[in-house]
């Protein structure tokens, strides 16, 4: 266990340093809170959210939590994963409930678009688009990328994107390190999909 503060934790994670070993130690002092409130707003049973992908992705939403938090706002550190997964949840819940489930998170990353509305989101969905990104991938010269892909977005849990520690484990690589070649992939096929993206 580290005798740092957790801002100074959050600080050392911020600027790129230990990341893995300053992370775990976050994670370990405030998995309780987070998953306090994943059980607070999901059920196994319910078909708007998925609890077990919420406890999956437990360290990345740590860790995306660190990034974000601003300590100038005066809450504990604490306070605000609480309150950030609690809204994740509503969010999540929200989102699916008003529309039917689907996977559209690779179009929803690949697409940069602001005013993409719903009904354009899912024209977006028809297959030759999908197709046609999935081309793209399995074309990168990393071949690290079309693994990823796979399994974040073909393979997945039970129509839901693989959670990205899963994604980790089976790469070998952390968490973070998964996010960069998917994100570096992501602006790839942007290039290449240049003009066919821009949804009127």
């Amino acid at each position: 266990m580290s005798d740092l503060s957790d801002l100074q934790i959050i600080n050392e994670i911020k600027k790129d340093n230990n990341v893995e070993s300053n992370l775990a130690n976050l994670v370990n002092r405030h998995s309780g809170i987070y998953l306090d409130m994943v059980n607070a707003y999901s059920s196994n049973d319910n078909p708007y959210i998925d609890r077990d992908e919420l406890i999956k992705d437990k360290e990345y939403k740590i860790y995306l939590a660190a990034l974000n938090f601003d300590e100038n706002r005066g809450a504990k550190f604490s306070t605000y994963l609480g309150n950030e997964t609690k809204w994740s949840c509503l969010n999540t819940y929200n989102k699916n409930k008003r529309k039917p489930v689907f996977n559209s998170e690779y179009i929803e990353n690949i697409s940069d678009n602001p005013g993409l509305n719903e009904e354009s989101m899912k024209e977006s969905l028809k297959r030759d688009m999908f197709d046609k990104v999935l081309l793209i991938i399995k074309k990168h010269p990393d071949k690290r990328v079309e693994k990823i892909f796979n399994m974040r977005y073909i393979i997945g849990t039970k129509n839901k994107v693989m959670a990205w520690k899963d994604i980790g484990d089976e790469m070998k690589l952390s968490i973070q390190g998964c996010i960069n070649i998917h994100n570096s992939a992501v602006v790839h096929v942007r290039e290449e999909l240049k003009g066919e993206l821009n949804f009127e």
